[in-house]
């Protein structure tokens, strides 16, 4: 038998070692104090003002409930509340931070460059993640689903939360010490399009694309304009005593006056509308031209004048 060389025991280990990290990560979606928690600069803007008592007392309700992991995004972990009601989001650092092979880094020359530009990109990222949440709380808090965004540390000690996370193990977390948003639960527009159109619910799938054109422009009439087209994830619905739309992830949130104009915000719906569109004709063809005819006639109206979607 031959033996393996020292290249050989080295792939071996290397091979191994890459795949404990990525068992690691399918069990865990690297869920840890590392990726939660960060130290953030302090913002005044991210201040807000006070709840009243009555919200207060529903926060404190909500976050009197244990949580569990539910899953995460791009921007966050996610862990639902036990009457499914609520979603205590913790924001995930790993990408808004520099990796930990630039800080080791040593700052010196060119290397202290790279150093300084990482650390300003991702400081520029994550300041606009945050900006976009604060946005949505201040401006745009029903149609976000806010019921509440920490968005600066605090020294003092705070309200303890228990979460659990993807393999089941408990966390108790200081919330003072965390960024933090808790929002209402919903379903995404994709989850609800499938409901609906699996079981023929054309009319009530056709209701709800023309609530997310609402959604829409109610945030073009306030300024608000949405970097992420992501229909399908990133809106969804509430269900409460009515039915009603909310943007989930508000990260790429941001004001912009000119987004009021129609002229400027046609483009943009039109985007939306392109979303819908690649979905119905790809999962539910045989709705797809009632779907579609649908679309045009809302289109028309908003905009004053009879539009064709191309098919």
């Amino acid at each position: 038998m031959r033996k393996i060389s020292r290249l050989g025991y080295i792939a071996i280990l290397g091979v191994f070692c890459f795949g404990v990290a990525r068992a690691y990560y399918n069990l865990t979606d690297d869920f840890r104090k590392g990726n939660y928690m960060h130290e953030v600069p302090y913002h005044s803007e991210w201040e807000h003002a006070s709840l009243s008592t009555a919200e207060q007392t529903k926060l404190d309700k909500i976050l009197d409930q244990k949580f569990a992991y539910l899953g995460k995004g791009a921007q966050s972990f996610a862990f639902m509340s036990e009457d499914g009601r609520y979603i205590l989001k913790l924001f995930k650092f790993k990408h808004l931070k520099p990796s930990w092979l630039v800080e080791w880094l040593p700052p010196i020359g060119i290397l202290s460059d790279i150093r300084e530009n990482e650390r300003v990109k991702k400081l520029e990222k994550l300041e606009s993640v945050f900006s976009g949440y604060h946005l949505a709380y201040k401006r745009h808090k029903k149609e976000s689903g806010l019921l509440y965004v920490h968005l600066n540390r605090e020294l003092d000690p705070g309200k303890i939360v228990q979460v659990r996370d993807k393999l089941g193990l408990s966390h108790f977390l200081n919330l003072n010490e965390i960024l933090y948003v808790v929002q209402e639960k919903a379903v995404t527009t994709r989850q609800e399009m499938i409901a609906l159109l699996s079981k023929g619910s054309v009319l009530t799938a056709i209701d709800r694309v023309n609530q997310i054109f609402d959604l829409y422009l109610q945030e073009y009439a306030k300024g608000i304009y949405d970097r992420d087209h992501g229909v399908m994830h990133n809106t969804g619905f509430v269900y409460g005593e009515t039915v009603y739309p909310i943007h989930l992830d508000i990260g790429k949130l941001s004001s912009e006056e000119k987004i009021k104009n129609p002229e400027v915000y046609r483009s943009d719906l039109l985007k939306i509308v392109d979303k819908f569109d690649v979905w119905f004709k790809k999962n539910y063809p045989q709705y797809y031209p009632e779907l579609m005819k649908a679309m045009e006639n809302r289109l028309s109206t908003i905009f004053g004048e009879q539009l064709a979607l191309h098919s």
